[in-house]
C-alpha cells in the first residue's frame, strides 16, 4: 500500500472484515467492535447491523465512527492497515447493489430475514494509511479514495456474474489457482465483479483477485476475464 487511492482501495477491497469504532451512547467514551464489510463498485464499505448491536445504538446518536482494517500477521506493527474516519448511518441499496451485498456480506440473507437488521453506509472523511515501518499518510476526502463508475457496470454485475458461474467454472478455477499458488479443494464460486477485479469462493474461503488495471464497460469486463484465463492457463517461465 503507497498512500494512493487505488491502493487503499485494493486494500480494502481484498479483506472483509475490521474493527469499528463509535461514540458510546451516553458518555462519547470509544467503543469497538468486529465487523463485517463489504464495498460497493466505488470502494466504499458497507455493513449489515442489528438494531440491538451497541455500535447500532451509538449511531442513532452520534454518526461519527471509524473502521479500522488490517493485515493479518505475526507481525503486525509491520504489515499494512488503514483507518477510514467519518460517520456511518444507515442507507437504503437500491436491487443492485442490494444483491452484491447479499453475496459479499457473510450470512447477510438470513440476517435479514430478522427484522432488526439494517443496512449501514460508511461516509468517509479521510483515511489514515500505513503501509509498514516509515511508510504512512492521510488522505484527506473521500474524492481522493473513491472510483468513479459507470452505472451500467453496477447495472450488469449480477448478469455477469451469474454467466461465469453458469458456463465458465474452468476459468473460476484458473483465476483461483493464479490468485492463491493452488488448486481449488471444491468448486469455485465468482461472489462478485467490480471494476478492479472480483471477488472468489471456495467453501468458506474467500479470495481477491485484481485487474492489472480499471475496466470501465461490461465489454472490458469480458476482455478482461479472458485473458486473464489465458494467464493463468500458460506455463510459467
Amino acid at each position: 500500500m503507497d498512500g494512493s487511492g487505488q491502493s487503499i482501495r485494493r486494500f480494502l477491497r481484498a479483506h472483509y472484515r475490521g474493527a469499528v469504532a463509535t461514540l458510546a451512547a451516553g458518555d462519547g467514551v470509544p467503543y469497538a467492535s468486529v465487523v463485517h464489510y463489504a464495498c460497493d463498485q466505488q470502494g466504499r464499505p458497507w455493513f449489515l447491523f442489528s438494531d440491538l448491536a451497541v455500535h447500532s445504538h451509538d449511531l442513532a446518536a452520534d454518526q461519527r465512527a471509524s473502521l479500522l482494517v488490517w493485515e493479518d500477521g505475526p507481525d503486525l506493527m509491520a504489515l499494512p492497515r488503514a483507518t477510514f474516519l467519518g460517520c456511518i448511518a444507515r442507507a437504503d441499496p437500491d436491487p443492485a447493489l442490494e444483491g452484491r451485498l447479499m453475496t459479499l456480506l457473510p450470512g447477510a440473507e438470513s440476517y435479514l430475514d430478522m427484522p432488526d437488521f439494517r443496512f449501514y453506509r460508511l461516509e468517509c472523511a479521510r483515511v489514515r494509511w500505513i503501509g509498514g515501518f516509515g511508510s504512512m499518510g492521510w488522505l484527506q476526502s473521500e474524492t481522493d479514495f473513491l472510483l468513479p463508475v459507470a452505472r451500467e457496470l453496477e447495472l450488469q454485475e449480477a448478469a455477469a456474474v451469474a454467466h461465469m458461474n453458469a458456463d465458465h467454472g474452468d476459468a473460476l478455477a484458473d483465476y483461483w489457482r493464479m490468485a492463491s499458488g493452488q488448486t481449488a479443494g471444491a468448486p469455485v464460486r465468482l461472489l462478485a465483479l467490480d471494476a478492479e477485479g472480483m471477488d472468489l469462493g471456495c467453501g468458506s474461503e474467500r479470495l481477491r483477485l485484481d485487474f492489472p488495471s480499471p475496466v470501465a464497460t461490461p465489454m472490458q469486463w469480458r476482455e478482461q476475464l479472458v485473458a486473464m484465463a489465458r494467464q493463468a492457463r500458460s506455463p510459467h517461465p
